[in-house]
Protein backbone atom coordinates (compact mmCIF):
# COMPACT_ATOMS: atom_id res chain seq x y z
CA UNK A 1 0.00 0.00 0.00
CA UNK A 2 2.72 2.29 1.02
CA UNK A 3 5.07 1.55 -1.87
CA UNK A 4 1.86 2.29 -4.27
CA UNK A 5 1.06 5.50 -2.49
CA UNK A 6 4.41 6.61 -3.17
CA UNK A 7 5.36 5.53 -6.40
CA UNK A 8 1.77 7.68 -7.83
CA UNK A 9 3.32 10.75 -4.93
CA UNK A 10 6.44 10.30 -7.09
CA UNK A 11 4.85 10.70 -10.70
CA UNK A 12 2.47 13.76 -9.12
CA UNK A 13 5.82 15.45 -8.57
CA UNK A 14 7.23 14.76 -11.92
CA UNK A 15 4.00 15.93 -13.69
CA UNK A 16 4.22 19.40 -11.86
CA UNK A 17 7.98 19.69 -12.41
CA UNK A 18 6.79 19.05 -16.35
CA UNK A 19 3.81 21.66 -16.30
CA UNK A 20 5.92 24.49 -14.59
CA UNK A 21 8.66 23.89 -17.26
CA UNK A 22 6.88 23.99 -20.21
CA UNK A 23 4.52 26.68 -18.84
CA UNK A 24 6.81 29.52 -19.75
CA UNK A 25 7.36 28.34 -23.26
CA UNK A 26 3.97 27.26 -23.98
CA UNK A 27 1.02 29.18 -24.29
CA UNK A 28 -1.54 27.94 -21.07
CA UNK A 29 -4.92 26.34 -22.60
CA UNK A 30 -7.73 25.39 -20.96
CA UNK A 31 -6.56 21.67 -21.40
CA UNK A 32 -3.65 22.38 -19.75
CA UNK A 33 -5.71 23.63 -16.66
CA UNK A 34 -7.37 20.48 -16.67
CA UNK A 35 -4.42 18.46 -16.99
CA UNK A 36 -2.86 19.90 -14.00
CA UNK A 37 -6.26 19.36 -12.02
CA UNK A 38 -6.76 16.24 -12.96
CA UNK A 39 -3.29 15.78 -11.75
CA UNK A 40 -4.50 16.88 -8.68
CA UNK A 41 -7.43 15.22 -8.47
CA UNK A 42 -5.63 12.18 -8.76
CA UNK A 43 -3.34 13.12 -5.91
CA UNK A 44 -6.63 14.28 -3.60
CA UNK A 45 -7.69 10.58 -4.32
CA UNK A 46 -4.49 9.00 -3.30
CA UNK A 47 -4.41 11.43 -0.07
CA UNK A 48 -8.08 10.04 0.61
CA UNK A 49 -6.49 6.24 0.41
CA UNK A 50 -4.10 7.09 2.54
CA UNK A 51 -6.64 8.94 5.22
CA UNK A 52 -8.71 5.71 4.76
CA UNK A 53 -5.91 3.77 5.60
CA UNK A 54 -4.81 5.62 8.78
CA UNK A 55 -9.02 5.59 9.43
CA UNK A 56 -8.95 1.63 9.10
CA UNK A 57 -5.26 1.43 10.76
CA UNK A 58 -6.67 3.53 13.49
CA UNK A 59 -9.88 1.88 14.17
CA UNK A 60 -7.32 -1.58 14.69
CA UNK A 61 -5.18 -0.29 17.07
CA UNK A 62 -8.45 0.80 19.17
CA UNK A 63 -9.47 -2.67 19.19
CA UNK A 64 -6.28 -3.85 20.13
CA UNK A 65 -5.93 -1.13 23.03
CA UNK A 66 -9.38 -2.04 24.15
CA UNK A 67 -8.29 -5.59 24.25
CA UNK A 68 -5.80 -4.28 26.67
CA UNK A 69 -7.42 -2.29 28.85
CA UNK A 70 -9.89 -5.48 29.01
CA UNK A 71 -6.70 -7.56 29.63
CA UNK A 72 -5.69 -5.28 32.47
CA UNK A 73 -9.27 -5.38 33.92
CA UNK A 74 -8.97 -8.97 34.17
CA UNK A 75 -5.23 -8.90 35.19
CA UNK A 76 -6.52 -6.52 38.13
CA UNK A 77 -9.18 -9.87 38.95
CA UNK A 78 -6.67 -11.90 38.71
CA UNK A 79 -4.21 -10.60 41.41
CA UNK A 80 -6.63 -9.40 43.53
CA UNK A 81 -7.94 -13.11 43.49
CA UNK A 82 -4.06 -14.67 44.05
CA UNK A 83 -3.94 -12.16 46.60
CA UNK A 84 -7.40 -13.17 48.67
CA UNK A 85 -6.58 -17.01 47.80
CA UNK A 86 -2.39 -16.44 49.41
CA UNK A 87 -4.38 -14.41 52.19
CA UNK A 88 -6.90 -18.14 52.34
CA UNK A 89 -4.07 -20.51 52.49
CA UNK A 90 -2.20 -18.66 55.20
CA UNK A 91 -4.89 -18.47 56.64
CA UNK A 92 -5.73 -22.39 56.58
CA UNK A 93 -1.97 -22.95 56.91
CA UNK A 94 -2.06 -21.55 60.61
CA UNK A 95 -5.42 -22.85 61.35
CA UNK A 96 -3.58 -26.30 60.30
CA UNK A 97 -0.63 -25.33 62.59
CA UNK A 98 -3.36 -24.94 64.97
CA UNK A 99 -5.66 -27.76 64.64
CA UNK A 100 -1.84 -29.72 64.32
CA UNK A 101 -1.14 -28.48 67.87
CA UNK A 102 -4.78 -28.99 69.27
CA UNK A 103 -4.10 -32.56 67.45
CA UNK A 104 -1.37 -33.48 69.43
CA UNK A 105 -2.80 -31.82 72.55
CA UNK A 106 -5.95 -34.04 72.47
CA UNK A 107 -3.50 -37.43 71.68
CA UNK A 108 -1.60 -36.30 74.30
CA UNK A 109 -4.28 -36.20 76.75
CA UNK A 110 -5.74 -39.15 75.48
CA UNK A 111 -2.75 -41.15 76.00
CA UNK A 112 -2.31 -39.65 79.43
CA UNK A 113 -5.82 -40.32 80.34
CA UNK A 114 -5.28 -43.83 78.80
CA UNK A 115 -2.28 -44.26 80.42
CA UNK A 116 -4.00 -43.75 84.20
CA UNK A 117 -6.89 -45.70 83.55
CA UNK A 118 -4.29 -48.30 82.52
CA UNK A 119 -2.79 -47.65 85.73
CA UNK A 120 -5.68 -47.65 88.04
CA UNK A 121 -7.68 -50.58 86.60
CA UNK A 122 -3.94 -53.00 86.87
CA UNK A 123 -3.82 -52.12 90.31
CA UNK A 124 -7.32 -53.18 90.77
CA UNK A 125 -6.70 -56.29 89.73
CA UNK A 126 -3.51 -56.92 91.57
CA UNK A 127 -5.05 -56.28 94.41
CA UNK A 128 -7.85 -59.07 93.76
CA UNK A 129 -10.62 -57.34 92.08
CA UNK A 130 -13.13 -55.00 93.27
CA UNK A 131 -12.86 -55.92 96.64
CA UNK A 132 -9.37 -55.22 97.62
CA UNK A 133 -9.45 -52.19 95.38
CA UNK A 134 -12.21 -50.79 97.74
CA UNK A 135 -10.15 -52.40 100.85
CA UNK A 136 -7.47 -50.56 99.97
CA UNK A 137 -9.31 -47.55 99.64
CA UNK A 138 -11.40 -47.61 102.65
CA UNK A 139 -9.73 -49.94 104.79
CA UNK A 140 -12.10 -52.19 107.46
CA UNK A 141 -15.19 -50.75 106.62
CA UNK A 142 -18.69 -52.55 106.90
CA UNK A 143 -20.59 -54.07 104.43
CA UNK A 144 -22.61 -50.73 103.18
CA UNK A 145 -19.59 -48.93 103.00
CA UNK A 146 -18.01 -51.78 101.05
CA UNK A 147 -20.87 -50.94 98.30
CA UNK A 148 -20.60 -47.92 98.37
CA UNK A 149 -16.73 -47.73 97.91
CA UNK A 150 -17.24 -50.32 95.06
CA UNK A 151 -20.13 -48.39 93.39
CA UNK A 152 -17.59 -45.02 93.42
CA UNK A 153 -15.16 -47.35 92.12
CA UNK A 154 -17.44 -48.27 89.47
CA UNK A 155 -18.41 -44.50 88.87
CA UNK A 156 -14.58 -43.85 88.54
CA UNK A 157 -14.07 -46.67 85.81
CA UNK A 158 -17.13 -45.45 84.26
CA UNK A 159 -15.50 -41.49 84.10
CA UNK A 160 -12.50 -42.85 83.19
CA UNK A 161 -13.78 -44.79 80.22
CA UNK A 162 -16.11 -41.29 79.68
CA UNK A 163 -12.85 -39.33 79.46
CA UNK A 164 -11.17 -41.69 77.28
CA UNK A 165 -13.89 -41.77 75.20
CA UNK A 166 -14.36 -38.04 75.17
CA UNK A 167 -10.46 -37.64 74.32
CA UNK A 168 -11.25 -40.15 71.61
CA UNK A 169 -13.92 -38.29 70.37
CA UNK A 170 -12.07 -35.43 70.45
CA UNK A 171 -8.84 -36.35 68.72
CA UNK A 172 -11.50 -38.01 65.65
CA UNK A 173 -13.06 -35.08 65.69
CA UNK A 174 -9.51 -32.82 65.21
CA UNK A 175 -8.41 -35.13 62.81
CA UNK A 176 -11.48 -34.88 60.67
CA UNK A 177 -10.55 -30.85 60.80
CA UNK A 178 -7.21 -31.18 60.37
CA UNK A 179 -8.30 -33.86 56.93
CA UNK A 180 -10.53 -30.68 55.78
CA UNK A 181 -8.14 -28.25 56.22
CA UNK A 182 -5.68 -29.97 54.42
CA UNK A 183 -7.99 -30.55 51.73
CA UNK A 184 -9.29 -26.95 51.56
CA UNK A 185 -5.50 -25.78 51.71
CA UNK A 186 -5.31 -28.00 48.43
CA UNK A 187 -8.18 -26.95 47.04
CA UNK A 188 -6.73 -23.27 47.63
CA UNK A 189 -3.57 -23.95 46.32
CA UNK A 190 -4.92 -25.08 43.10
CA UNK A 191 -7.01 -22.30 42.54
CA UNK A 192 -4.00 -20.01 43.21
CA UNK A 193 -2.29 -22.09 40.37
CA UNK A 194 -4.54 -21.59 38.36
CA UNK A 195 -5.10 -17.81 38.83
CA UNK A 196 -1.49 -17.57 38.62
CA UNK A 197 -1.66 -19.35 34.78
CA UNK A 198 -4.25 -17.30 34.21
CA UNK A 199 -2.25 -13.91 35.07
CA UNK A 200 0.65 -15.40 32.78
CA UNK A 201 -1.93 -16.12 30.42
CA UNK A 202 -2.82 -12.50 30.66
CA UNK A 203 0.23 -10.71 30.82
CA UNK A 204 1.41 -12.59 27.62
CA UNK A 205 -1.86 -11.67 25.83
CA UNK A 206 -1.40 -8.39 26.48
CA UNK A 207 2.41 -8.10 25.70
CA UNK A 208 1.54 -9.79 22.35
CA UNK A 209 -1.54 -6.55 21.76
CA UNK A 210 0.83 -4.19 22.80
CA UNK A 211 3.40 -4.98 19.98
CA UNK A 212 -0.03 -5.31 17.72
CA UNK A 213 -0.46 -1.44 18.96
CA UNK A 214 3.16 -0.73 18.36
CA UNK A 215 2.89 -1.72 14.73
CA UNK A 216 -0.32 -0.28 14.05
CA UNK A 217 1.25 2.89 15.97
CA UNK A 218 3.95 2.75 12.89
CA UNK A 219 1.95 1.99 10.34
CA UNK A 220 0.09 4.81 11.42
CA UNK A 221 3.16 7.06 11.75
CA UNK A 222 4.32 5.68 7.91
CA UNK A 223 0.59 6.48 6.53
CA UNK A 224 0.57 9.93 8.36
CA UNK A 225 4.04 11.06 6.73
CA UNK A 226 2.85 10.32 3.63
CA UNK A 227 -0.63 12.17 3.69
CA UNK A 228 1.73 15.05 4.53
CA UNK A 229 3.26 14.90 1.64
CA UNK A 230 0.33 14.40 -0.36
CA UNK A 231 -1.06 17.56 1.46
CA UNK A 232 2.10 19.23 0.36
CA UNK A 233 1.98 18.30 -3.31
CA UNK A 234 -1.55 19.34 -3.46
CA UNK A 235 -0.32 22.88 -2.07
CA UNK A 236 2.17 22.92 -5.10
CA UNK A 237 -0.99 21.79 -7.43
CA UNK A 238 -3.05 24.21 -6.16
CA UNK A 239 -0.66 26.56 -6.60
CA UNK A 240 0.67 25.60 -10.14
CA UNK A 241 -3.24 25.85 -11.15
CA UNK A 242 -3.20 29.08 -9.94
CA UNK A 243 -0.57 30.17 -11.89
CA UNK A 244 -2.03 28.76 -15.01
CA UNK A 245 -4.76 30.42 -14.60
CA UNK A 246 -2.92 33.33 -14.10
CA UNK A 247 -1.15 33.50 -17.10
CA UNK A 248 -3.90 32.52 -19.19
CA UNK A 249 -5.72 35.18 -17.99
CA UNK A 250 -2.94 36.91 -18.50
CA UNK A 251 -2.68 36.05 -21.80
CA UNK A 252 -6.29 36.38 -22.61
CA UNK A 253 -5.94 39.94 -21.82
CA UNK A 254 -3.28 40.68 -23.93
CA UNK A 255 -4.96 39.05 -26.57
CA UNK A 256 -8.15 40.95 -25.83
CA UNK A 257 -5.70 44.34 -25.98
CA UNK A 258 -4.53 43.11 -28.87
CA UNK A 259 -7.64 42.45 -30.55
CA UNK A 260 -9.11 45.96 -29.44
CA UNK A 261 -6.07 47.39 -31.24
CA UNK A 262 -6.50 45.25 -34.15
CA UNK A 263 -10.20 46.55 -34.21
CA UNK A 264 -9.66 50.04 -33.37
CA UNK A 265 -6.74 50.09 -36.18
CA UNK A 266 -9.00 48.54 -38.34
CA UNK A 267 -12.57 51.33 -37.70
CA UNK A 268 -9.32 53.78 -38.54
CA UNK A 269 -8.97 52.10 -41.55
CA UNK A 270 -12.21 51.52 -42.30
CA UNK A 271 -12.93 55.09 -41.85
CA UNK A 272 -10.45 56.61 -44.10
CA UNK A 273 -11.70 54.05 -46.77
CA UNK A 274 -15.33 55.09 -46.17
CA UNK A 275 -13.97 58.79 -46.40
CA UNK A 276 -11.62 58.19 -49.36
CA UNK A 277 -14.97 56.20 -51.05
CA UNK A 278 -17.34 58.82 -49.86
CA UNK A 279 -14.95 61.64 -51.52
CA UNK A 280 -14.73 59.57 -54.45
CA UNK A 281 -18.52 58.92 -54.54
CA UNK A 282 -18.92 62.87 -54.21
CA UNK A 283 -16.45 63.41 -56.69
CA UNK A 284 -18.19 60.98 -59.45
CA UNK A 285 -21.40 62.59 -58.34
CA UNK A 286 -19.96 65.65 -59.34
CA UNK A 287 -18.72 64.18 -62.74
CA UNK A 288 -22.21 62.73 -63.13
CA UNK A 289 -23.82 65.95 -62.80
CA UNK A 290 -22.09 67.75 -64.84
CA UNK A 291 -21.70 64.85 -67.53
CA UNK A 292 -25.87 64.61 -67.43
CA UNK A 293 -25.97 68.33 -67.54
CA UNK A 294 -23.91 67.95 -70.56
CA UNK A 295 -25.90 65.54 -72.08
CA UNK A 296 -29.37 67.68 -71.62
CA UNK A 297 -27.38 70.51 -73.48
CA UNK A 298 -26.50 68.27 -76.18
CA UNK A 299 -29.85 66.05 -75.80
CA UNK A 300 -31.27 69.74 -77.96
CA UNK A 301 -29.09 69.15 -80.55
CA UNK A 302 -28.99 65.70 -83.30
CA UNK A 303 -26.50 65.14 -85.52
CA UNK A 304 -26.30 64.87 -89.26
CA UNK A 305 -26.76 61.46 -88.74
CA UNK A 306 -29.82 61.39 -86.28
CA UNK A 307 -28.64 60.22 -83.36
CA UNK A 308 -29.48 61.80 -79.96
CA UNK A 309 -26.11 63.37 -78.46
CA UNK A 310 -26.67 62.53 -75.13
CA UNK A 311 -27.83 58.99 -75.86
CA UNK A 312 -24.66 58.50 -77.68
CA UNK A 313 -22.75 59.86 -74.67
CA UNK A 314 -24.29 57.87 -72.17
CA UNK A 315 -23.79 54.46 -74.36
CA UNK A 316 -19.85 55.37 -74.47
CA UNK A 317 -19.51 55.11 -71.09
CA UNK A 318 -22.11 52.32 -70.15
CA UNK A 319 -20.96 48.93 -71.66
CA UNK A 320 -23.94 46.32 -72.88
CA UNK A 321 -24.42 43.39 -75.23
CA UNK A 322 -25.00 44.93 -78.55
CA UNK A 323 -28.48 43.71 -78.92
CA UNK A 324 -29.07 45.47 -75.12
CA UNK A 325 -27.78 48.90 -77.02
CA UNK A 326 -29.52 48.34 -80.05
CA UNK A 327 -32.81 48.10 -77.40
CA UNK A 328 -31.53 51.01 -75.45
CA UNK A 329 -31.35 53.30 -78.36
CA UNK A 330 -35.05 52.45 -79.57
CA UNK A 331 -35.49 53.26 -75.81
CA UNK A 332 -33.89 56.44 -75.96
CA UNK A 333 -35.38 57.33 -79.54
CA UNK A 334 -38.99 56.66 -78.24
CA UNK A 335 -38.33 59.03 -75.49
CA UNK A 336 -37.17 61.45 -77.38
CA UNK A 337 -40.04 61.41 -79.76
CA UNK A 338 -42.35 62.24 -76.79
CA UNK A 339 -43.56 58.71 -75.97
CA UNK A 340 -45.46 58.60 -72.69
CA UNK A 341 -44.84 54.83 -72.72
CA UNK A 342 -42.57 52.02 -74.37
CA UNK A 343 -43.30 48.51 -75.02
CA UNK A 344 -41.34 46.38 -73.81
CA UNK A 345 -42.74 42.82 -75.11
CA UNK A 346 -39.66 41.81 -76.94
CA UNK A 347 -37.89 41.41 -73.80
CA UNK A 348 -35.48 44.35 -73.52
CA UNK A 349 -35.97 47.98 -72.36
CA UNK A 350 -34.68 51.21 -71.37
CA UNK A 351 -36.47 53.98 -68.98
CA UNK A 352 -35.11 57.52 -68.64
CA UNK A 353 -37.74 59.93 -67.61
CA UNK A 354 -40.69 57.53 -68.29
CA UNK A 355 -41.59 53.98 -66.50
CA UNK A 356 -41.78 51.07 -68.57
CA UNK A 357 -44.83 48.98 -68.70
CA UNK A 358 -44.13 45.37 -68.19
CA UNK A 359 -45.00 42.57 -70.09
CA UNK A 360 -46.40 40.06 -67.80
CA UNK A 361 -44.11 40.90 -64.33
CA UNK A 362 -44.65 43.01 -61.45
CA UNK A 363 -43.14 45.59 -58.77
CA UNK A 364 -43.36 42.80 -56.33
CA UNK A 365 -41.83 40.06 -58.82
CA UNK A 366 -38.62 42.34 -58.64
CA UNK A 367 -39.02 42.75 -55.23
CA UNK A 368 -39.32 38.88 -54.65
CA UNK A 369 -36.55 38.34 -57.16
CA UNK A 370 -34.09 40.79 -55.48
CA UNK A 371 -34.90 39.27 -52.00
CA UNK A 372 -33.22 35.58 -53.15
CA UNK A 373 -29.95 37.29 -52.64
CA UNK A 374 -30.01 38.69 -49.29
CA UNK A 375 -26.75 37.08 -47.58
CA UNK A 376 -23.86 37.82 -50.70
CA UNK A 377 -21.55 40.26 -50.05
CA UNK A 378 -21.48 43.80 -50.84
CA UNK A 379 -18.31 44.31 -53.39
CA UNK A 380 -17.78 48.72 -54.58
CA UNK A 381 -17.96 48.93 -57.97
CA UNK A 382 -19.16 45.07 -58.31
CA UNK A 383 -22.52 44.13 -60.63
CA UNK A 384 -22.79 40.52 -59.65
CA UNK A 385 -25.49 39.17 -57.65
CA UNK A 386 -23.91 36.44 -55.96
CA UNK A 387 -20.38 37.08 -56.73
CA UNK A 388 -20.35 40.90 -54.80
CA UNK A 389 -22.14 44.52 -56.26
CA UNK A 390 -22.61 47.91 -54.50
CA UNK A 391 -26.11 49.63 -54.30
CA UNK A 392 -26.44 50.87 -57.40
CA UNK A 393 -25.15 47.88 -58.98
CA UNK A 394 -27.63 45.91 -57.34
CA UNK A 395 -30.49 47.53 -58.25
CA UNK A 396 -28.95 47.74 -61.79
CA UNK A 397 -28.96 43.83 -62.17
CA UNK A 398 -31.94 42.97 -60.28
CA UNK A 399 -33.68 44.80 -63.24
CA UNK A 400 -31.70 43.92 -65.61
CA UNK A 401 -33.24 40.41 -65.06
CA UNK A 402 -36.47 41.47 -66.17
CA UNK A 403 -35.44 43.23 -69.14
CA UNK A 404 -34.88 46.48 -67.74
CA UNK A 405 -31.58 48.42 -68.02
CA UNK A 406 -30.75 51.43 -65.79
CA UNK A 407 -27.97 52.97 -65.76
CA UNK A 408 -25.05 52.32 -63.47
CA UNK A 409 -24.99 54.92 -60.88
CA UNK A 410 -27.12 56.23 -57.91
CA UNK A 411 -26.79 59.72 -59.25
CA UNK A 412 -27.93 58.57 -62.79
CA UNK A 413 -30.71 56.51 -62.10
CA UNK A 414 -32.03 59.17 -59.64
CA UNK A 415 -33.18 60.75 -63.03
CA UNK A 416 -34.89 57.33 -64.73
CA UNK A 417 -38.17 55.92 -64.42
CA UNK A 418 -40.87 58.35 -63.19
CA UNK A 419 -40.93 59.78 -59.74
CA UNK A 420 -43.57 59.14 -57.11
CA UNK A 421 -44.28 60.04 -53.26
CA UNK A 422 -43.69 58.34 -50.47
CA UNK A 423 -47.58 57.17 -49.66
CA UNK A 424 -47.59 56.01 -53.16
CA UNK A 425 -44.67 53.71 -53.20
CA UNK A 426 -45.52 49.91 -53.79
CA UNK A 427 -43.00 47.16 -53.91
CA UNK A 428 -40.69 47.10 -56.71
CA UNK A 429 -39.88 50.79 -56.48
CA UNK A 430 -36.27 52.69 -56.27
CA UNK A 431 -35.55 54.94 -53.19
CA UNK A 432 -32.48 57.00 -53.70
CA UNK A 433 -30.87 58.90 -50.77
CA UNK A 434 -28.38 60.54 -53.31
CA UNK A 435 -25.69 58.57 -52.35
CA UNK A 436 -27.19 55.37 -51.53
CA UNK A 437 -30.09 53.36 -53.27
CA UNK A 438 -32.58 50.52 -52.25
CA UNK A 439 -35.56 48.79 -53.46
CA UNK A 440 -38.58 48.89 -51.80
CA UNK A 441 -40.24 45.25 -51.01
CA UNK A 442 -43.48 46.19 -48.88
CA UNK A 443 -44.89 46.16 -45.73
CA UNK A 444 -42.18 49.33 -44.71
CA UNK A 445 -39.33 47.13 -45.83
CA UNK A 446 -36.32 47.10 -48.17
CA UNK A 447 -33.88 45.24 -49.54
CA UNK A 448 -30.31 47.24 -50.63
CA UNK A 449 -26.28 46.46 -50.77
CA UNK A 450 -25.60 47.92 -47.26
CA UNK A 451 -22.03 48.21 -47.09
CA UNK A 452 -18.72 45.76 -46.76
CA UNK A 453 -19.20 44.64 -43.52
CA UNK A 454 -23.47 43.75 -44.30
CA UNK A 455 -23.36 42.33 -48.00
CA UNK A 456 -27.44 42.43 -49.01
CA UNK A 457 -29.62 42.97 -45.73
CA UNK A 458 -32.99 43.82 -45.43
CA UNK A 459 -34.05 46.65 -43.21
CA UNK A 460 -37.48 47.75 -41.63
CA UNK A 461 -36.93 51.77 -42.44
CA UNK A 462 -37.02 52.64 -45.82
CA UNK A 463 -36.67 56.74 -44.70
CA UNK A 464 -33.41 55.61 -42.61
CA UNK A 465 -31.81 57.65 -44.74
CA UNK A 466 -33.25 61.70 -45.56
CA UNK A 467 -34.66 60.42 -49.55
CA UNK A 468 -33.97 62.72 -52.70
CA UNK A 469 -36.26 60.74 -54.85
CA UNK A 470 -38.63 57.44 -55.63
CA UNK A 471 -38.50 56.25 -58.79
CA UNK A 472 -40.91 53.31 -60.60
CA UNK A 473 -39.64 51.59 -63.44
CA UNK A 474 -42.78 49.25 -63.97
CA UNK A 475 -46.64 50.05 -63.89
Amino acid sequence: MVFKHKKLLTAGLSAIMLISQAAPVLAVTDEDIQAAQNEKWATEQELAGVESDIAYTESLKQEVLDKIEGYDKELIITITAIKSLDKQIATKTAELVHTGEELEKAIENQNEQYDAMKKRIQYLYEQGGEAGWGSLIIGDANLSETVDTVDYTQSLYDYDRSELDSYTETVEKVETLQTQQTAQKAQLETMKKEQVSAKQNLEDLKSAAQKESEDYEGKIEEAEALAAEYYALIEQQNAQIAELQAQKAAEEEAARKAAEEAARKAAEEEAARQAAAEEAARQAAAAAAAQEAAAAAAAQQTYSDGTDAAAETYYEENTYTDEQNAQREATQAAIASGASTVDTSGGAGYGSATAVSSGGFTGQDVANYALQFVGYPYVWGGTSLTGGCDCSGFVMSVYAHFGIYLSRTTYTQANEGIGVSYGEMVPGDVINYGFHTSIYIGNGMIVHAADESLGIITGNNPAFEPIVTIRRFIY
